[in-house]
């Protein structure tokens, strides 16, 4: 009996550690959502995109490098690092949510603005 214990008792221990190791993975896994608004100059239209990896919208390409959340003394504010690739030319570069003038994205037709991460 002392035995069957002792056999149950150790697989109870490694089910736990096994356990612990799968939700320590899990929280380090990081997932990021990003939301953009985009102004299509040419319609006057809005559009409001939300997605985590990438996304495709008309002939431009979004892909989602990362995100920070910036805090320098009584500086706050979110970047997100974004690949934007549209026919042959790729633009990767830093959007900020609160500092409008740092986005460096030019396009004839869009206007793109960072509005959470």
């Amino acid at each position: 009996m002392i035995i069957l214990m002792q056999y149950l008792w150790k697989k109870l221990l490694i089910i736990l550690f096994l356990n612990s190791i799968f939700f320590v993975q899990l929280q380090a896994i990081e997932i990021n959502n990003i939301k953009l608004l985009i102004l299509d100059k040419s319609s006057s239209s809005k559009y409001e995109l939300e997605f985590s990896n990438s996304y495709q919208f008309r002939n431009l390409s979004f892909e989602l490098v990362s995100c920070k959340n910036i805090e320098f003394d009584k500086y706050l504010d979110t970047a997100a690092l974004l690949k934007i690739t549209q026919n042959d030319n790729i633009f990767i570069g830093w959007f900020f949510k609160y500092t409008d003038e740092l986005n460096l994205y030019s396009n004839k037709i869009y206007e793109i603005s960072l509005t959470d991460c």
